[in-house]
Parts: structure tokens; C-alpha cells; sequence
């Protein structure tokens, strides 16, 4: 994929006649300030819950997802029958946040599977539901092959990573010797007439055979990846007819082969050649040898390395262009169709982009919170302003300062590089018209050292020729004071 290319003056410098569209905030499209949600939840966090949210969860999505989580379980847990109902104007200010964060921060929860979100049109307006989910155990969290490594590349250090580990870990008590002396139900409770459990009043019956949902914690299903770009009908088709295909169609088979395609990026044509590896020697889909000759295949291309957790092209929402016409539009399309890893390699001439460019990258989206078409302007900015070179300290000092102005969109993005450039141009000139008038007021005072011989040979010789001159005038004077002299004498 060749980027279309367009010259510095094209692209930064400032455009005539160009009226700047105004592009609405994305949560206008899905939610305002006055629209009422219901948020529930059918269990309360425990105390492992909230270790497991502040420690694995908050490095992959974020402090502010983090808060937003936390702000609805908090009020849901004071709250009976674990229900509220609120305004998103009430989020923004729990939050502080404006409603396009928090609408963005609540897409990192549903991805994650911490949140469920349901609408239903009432009258006037979309009235919202969000079931907050519970998070997985410290167990299933570091078994779970796709968010143990996200989180493995967060940490960025394997000592570190095995600490947090620690910190779920459970020394376990050998039993196998000893003697079980656990009392039975029967041996402390005494058995009842059944005259004693009939109903002593007339609503007994009614209140023990409801069956209202009840609070507590099921078997832990809420992580499942759903809508992954993986065509597992495609994925059967691959697989040679020996392959017994009913035992992959099972929910737990079925949902690690999209994670591991997610995770690895395999097409169901690779995959199908990995699942054919991994039952050579059974009928039966292993687990364990399945991730094995996953891991083999992405070693045979990749470096040795885990992969690491990325966004994706800009958000729908946030284009402005569909069917690009003139020159600038195609320049936008491009920032918003293509993701900063592919837009480096574009730049590299199909190099693959090196793994400190690529730890840039990751910052820039994940701890400037930079949309992937901004970061791809502002790569180019920085491209195209120092020579190709990537600077870390300069991209993020420029990422800091494009954060604090909040640019979500490519035009808003390439009209702020376009005043900065402005603005470095302005500054420059003015410099260097500050140093040339500096340098003519001031060069009348200030005594100018003599140019060397080898810089002007004609104002060598003249300044030669009148030293010369200065001397012959000084043996005039004095021979004819000396004549002055003997005159007075003689006289």
C-alpha cells in the first residue's frame, strides 16, 4: 500500500478559501447528557474482584475505563435489588470527564467484557441498559492466553509480571496424610418430623417456593470474544476430511481458536494447518499442543517475542470522509483507513517497522490517548519537519500537547499541524530578521577584526600599499625637521 504523497506546502501550510466543516462530537450520535441509563448487575465485587480490576484489568484499559467501572459498581452495591437509573450527565460529573471520553472509555469495558449494553426506544429518546459484568478470577485471567499476554507486554518485564502473579497466589496445604474429622450434616442437626416443617403462616408457602434472581457468582463465562474478523466457516472448509469437526464446533474449542487467531493474526487457512499439527496423533482438539504449534508458526515469522496489544484503524464514527475527490481528502482517507503500524511501514517502503518505533506507537495511543488517524498526522508531521527521523522525547512532547488541545478527528489534527508549522515559520523569520538588524545596528560600535589575507587579496594589498605610503610620509617629516634644525643653527 503506497501512500499518496502531497508536499509540505499541500498538506501543513494553510489552505485559501477553505471552510472548515464543523464535525459534531461523537456521543451526539449515540447518547446526550439528559438520556437515562439503568445500570445492573446480578452479583457484588468481592474483594478479589477489586485486586483483580485495579491490578490486571486497569493496565490494559486505562484509569478512566477503570473509574467509570468502578463509579457504577459503587453506587450499584449501595443500592437494593442492585439496580440504578441515572442520567449521563450524573457520569460526567463523578467522573469530571467530558461525555465523548466516557462514551469512548465505555467502548474499552464492552471489548474487555466487564459491560453489557442494551438501548430501547422509548418516546423521544434511547433509554440505556448496562449490566455490568464481573471480572474473571486471578485463575482464569492468567490462563486466558489473549489478555495474560496483552497484559505480559503492559508490564514490560517478566519479574514484574511474575510478582503480580504472586500476589493472587495461594500456598497450597498438603492433606493427602492427614485425617479428615469434618463433622456431617447429620451429625450436628437432628432430623425433623414433617409436621414440623409445615407452614405455622399463611404466606410461608408463597415466600419459599419464589424464584426471584438472587445474587452470586456463576460459572464465569462473561469473556467470550465476540466479533472477531475470522471466518471459521472458511476455517472448516481448509481442514482435510479425516478432521472429526464436531469436537472444534464445542463453545470452549470454538472460542479459543478465534483467540488464538485474534491474538496471532492467523488466517483460517493458517489455522487450519495448526489445528491439523496439533491432532496428529489424537482425534481430539488438545489444548495444550494447540497453543504450542500456534506459538511454533508465529515464532517461524515473527521475532521471539509475545505479540502486544494495538488499536486498530481510526473509529468509524470519527471520519469525515467516505469517497475522497480532491487531493487533501485523499491524504485524510489515508490517515483514517490505515493503522499507524502500516502507515510506518508505508514510510519504511514495506520495512518492517522496528520494535522501539513500534513501543512509540503503542504510547501514543494508549498513554496520550491519541486516536490511530491523529497519530498517523502526527508521525508525518514529524517526519516531514526533521528528515524522516522519529524522535521518542519530541513525539511525545508534541502528543502531550495535542491531548491537552483534544484532537479526535484527522482534519482537526492536520489544521493544528498547519498552524504550528505557522507559527515555526513565523517564529524562524522573525529571528532571523531580529539577528540581521541586531547585526547592523550594532556593527558601528563594535570594533570589526581585520579579515584574513586568504579572504580578499585586493584589501590586503591596498591596506599594504598605504602602511608603505604612511612610512615614506614619516621619513619626510623627520629629514625635514632635521633640516628646520640646522637652519637654526647656521642662523
Amino acid at each position: 500500500m503506497n501512500a499518496p504523497f502531497l508536499s509540505l506546502s499541500t498538506i501543513y501550510i494553510s489552505i485559501t478559501n477553505f471552510k472548515e466543516e464543523k464535525v459534531k462530537a461523537l456521543h451526539w450520535k449515540e447518547i446526550l447528557p439528559s438520556d437515562r441509563f439503568i445500570a445492573y448487575m446480578k452479583d457484588r465485587l468481592h474483594e478479589t474482584d477489586r485486586d483483580v480490576l485495579t491490578l490486571l484489568y486497569q493496565p490494559l484499559i486505562g484509569a478512566t475505563a477503570f473509574s467509570l467501572y468502578m463509579t457504577l459498581a459503587s453506587e450499584l452495591s449501595r443500592h437494593v435489588g442492585k439496580k440504578i437509573e441515572r442520567t449521563h450527565k450524573t457520569l460526567m460529573i463523578y467522573t469530571g470527564k467530558h461525555l465523548d471520553e466516557i462514551f469512548q472509555e465505555r467502548k474499552k469495558l464492552e471489548a474487555i467484557g466487564l459491560l453489557k449494553v442494551y438501548r430501547e426506544k422509548q418516546t423521544d429518546e434511547f433509554v440505556h441498559y448496562y449490566e455490568l459484568q464481573p471480572p474473571m478470577s486471578p485463575e482464569s485471567f492468567f490462563l486466558d492466553d489473549m489478555l495474560s499476554v496483552f497484559l505480559y507486554n503492559r508490564i514490560g518485564s517478566k519479574d514484574r509480571y511474575i510478582q503480580l502473579r504472586n500476589c493472587f497466589k495461594v500456598e497450597q496445604v498438603d492433606i493427602s496424610n492427614h485425617e479428615d474429622i469434618t463433622r456431617s450434616f447429620d451429625q450436628v442437626f437432628t432430623s425433623l418430623h414433617p409436621s414440623e416443617l409445615n407452614s405455622v403462616h399463611p404466606d410461608m408457602d408463597d415466600v419459599l417456593t419464589r424464584s426471584d434472581a438472587l445474587e452470586g457468582r456463576k460459572k464465569n463465562e462473561n469473556y467470550i470474544i465476540e466479533g472477531i474478523d475470522f471466518d471459521f466457516n472458511a476455517f472448516l472448509s481448509f481442514l482435510p476430511p479425516f478432521v472429526v469437526k464436531d469436537g472444534l464446533l464445542k463453545r470452549d474449542k470454538k472460542a479459543l481458536i478465534y483467540k488464538m487467531a485474534f491474538l496471532y493474526k492467523l488466517t483460517p487457512n493458517e489455522m487450519s494447518k495448526v489445528v491439523q499439527d496439533s491432532i496428529l496423533h489424537t482425534d481430539e482438539l488438545d489444548e495444550e499442543e494447540f497453543k504450542k504449534q500456534v506459538k511454533r508458526r508465529y515464532r517461524m515469522n515473527e521475532i521471539d517475542k509475545p505479540p502486544t496489544l494495538g488499536l486498530r484503524v481510526h473509529p468509524e464514527a470519527l471520519r469525515t470522509i467516505e469517497k475522497p475527490k480532491t487531493a487533501e481528502e485523499e491524504q485524510i482517507y489515508y490517515f483514517e483507513t490505515t493503522s499507524p503500524i502500516e502507515f510506518m511501514q508505508d514510510w519504511g517502503n514495506g520495512a518492517k517497522v522496528s520494535p522501539s518505533d513500534l513501543e512509540i506507537i503503542e504510547k501514543l495511543m494508549f498513554d496520550y490517548k491519541l486516536e490511530p488517524g491523529v497519530v498517523n498526522v502526527l508521525l508525518e508531521y514529524i517526519f516531514i519537519m526533521h528528515d524522516k527521523k522519529l524522535n521518542k522525547n519530541l513525539a511525545y512532547k508534541i502528543a502531550s500537547h495535542w491531548a491537552r488541545a483534544n484532537l479526535k478527528t484527522v482534519k482537526e489534527a492536520m489544521n493544528f499541524a498547519r498552524k504550528e508549522y505557522d507559527k515555526i515559520e513565523s517564529f524562524q523569520k522573525s529571528k532571523e530578521t531580529k539577528a540581521a538588524n541586531t547585526i547592523k545596528n550594532t556593527s558601528k560600535n563594535v570594533r570589526q577584526e581585520p579579515l584574513p589575507k586568504w579572504m580578499t587579496e585586493d584589501k590586503w594589498k591596498s591596506k599594504t600599499e598605504s602602511a608603505e605610503q604612511l612610512s615614506e610620509a614619516k621619513k619626510k617629516v623627520e629629514l625635514y625637521k632635521e633640516m628646520l634644525k640646522n637652519s637654526k643653527k647656521e642662523g
